[in-house]
């Protein structure tokens, strides 16, 4: 039986140019940044210090004027939102896989020995555990009274929240070589999930009873080698205005009905990081870190920003009208979403591989490899 090999693709590509395994990359040197016009100020409005961790797995949570933030130890803390102070902290005593999913007085989070652990808001209690068939490795997807686990099989179990009681489960084929997945769960009310899938697909199922109401495909495996057919999803894919949108490494940038799930457009791009949707666009990091946009109805290529190639760039987040990215140097980089042109820029202390931003409308949470938590508003 062959060893499954999982690649390491988070905020940049490590194969990008690699002429084979064993050769070190080619990947061009970061771009220098250019001085800007500054149109619209960004600032950091607070920032705390964590421990480090993987980025991508532990990701902020933000809920009900609150920050919360898991790590790898099983700490678990809490800030105030507006000025950064913390207000809770909690020992689990545990190590822990992924970051924290939020229900209300209920935290979900995943052990590294393969639990799922519910635990008392206030107290750090742990109310109920179940067993998983193997490691999570993002936040539950917490929806109405369903919290929805991926774990490191690729399966997906949806389990009731307020006991425990498993609903039901749902395994997935894996390739022999796929990217590892840290987030690509996302729930939409209390209704429907949806799950990028390793082989270029896109699902969409029932919370209560992981019923697929749809699968669509947003890239088809191709090229001779299995490397060269690595497609997947491993992003969240993102709902909005009925449509469901998504982008697989390797693969496309593609947008679906949400009802019915036909393909709407698709468009050749790879890209391993988050997208994000306004009104009229879909905003992509490639994996050379250009970031681009697209019309959300359409698919037209509307403008591509490439002053930040090669910078690690991470996933775009809005930011008020602006798209908001972040590179592995420690900038943040405010774009027009109109022209794709840098209009505001920040340094904001993390180092390395930065997690995807968290929007929270006319904010946002950055955090870094190297623990560095940063909550960033229009100046």
């Amino acid at each position: 039986m062959r060893q499954r090999l999982l690649l390491v693709l988070l905020s940049t590509s490590m194969l990008g140019g690699c002429a084979s395994w064993f050769q070190a990359s080619s990947r061009p040197a970061p771009t220098e940044l250019s001085a800007i016009q500054s149109i619209q100020s960004l600032k950091v409005q607070w920032s705390a210090s964590l421990r480090s961790d993987t980025p991508g797995s532990f990701l902020p949570v933000y809920d009900r004027g609150e920050v919360l933030v898991a790590d790898s130890e099983g700490g678990i803390r809490t800030f105030n939102a507006d000025t950064g102070r913390e207000t809770a902290r909690l020992d689990l005593k545990r190590t822990l896989s992924a970051g924290v999913g939020v229900a209300g007085n209920i935290l979900l989070v995943g052990t590294d020995d393969g639990y799922l652990l519910a635990v008392d808001r206030a107290s750090g209690k742990t109310l109920w555990q179940q067993r998983l068939t193997s490691v999570m490795l993002e936040a539950p997807a917490v929806g109405g009274q369903v919290a929805i686990v991926r774990t490191n099989d690729d399966r997906l179990t949806g389990f009731q929240i307020a006991d425990g009681k498993q609903l039901w489960s749902q395994a997935h084929f894996q390739p022999e070589l796929t990217v590892r997945n840290v987030g690509s769960l996302s729930a939409v009310g209390s209704d429907a999930v949806l799950a990028g899938l390793a082989g270029g697909k896109l699902q969409v199922l029932a919370q209560q009873t992981g019923n697929v109401l749809w699968e669509g495909v947003v890239a088809s495996p191709k090229g001779a080698t299995e490397l060269e057919r690595v497609s997947d999803v491993v992003s969240h894919p993102q709902y909005a205005n009925q449509q469901v949108c998504a982008v697989a490494y390797q693969g496309r940038v593609a947008c679906f009905d949400a009802r019915s799930g036909n393909l709407m457009w698709a468009r050749e791009v790879s890209s391993s990081r988050a997208i994000a949707l306004d009104e009229r666009n879909v905003y992509v990091t490639d994996e050379n870190d250009s970031v681009l946009a697209y019309d959300r109805q359409t698919g037209r290529n509307v403008w591509k920003q490439d002053a930040l190639k090669y910078r690690g760039v991470s996933g775009p987040a809005m930011l008020g009208r602006f798209v908001l990215v972040v590179d592995a140097q420690g900038y943040a980089h405010l774009l027009s979403n109109e022209s794709g042109s840098i209009v505001g820029r920040v340094g904001i202390g993390t180092d390395g591989q930065t997690a995807q931003p968290v929007s929270l409308g006319t904010s946002a949470l950055v955090k870094g490899s190297n623990g560095r938590l940063a909550m960033l508003s229009l100046g």
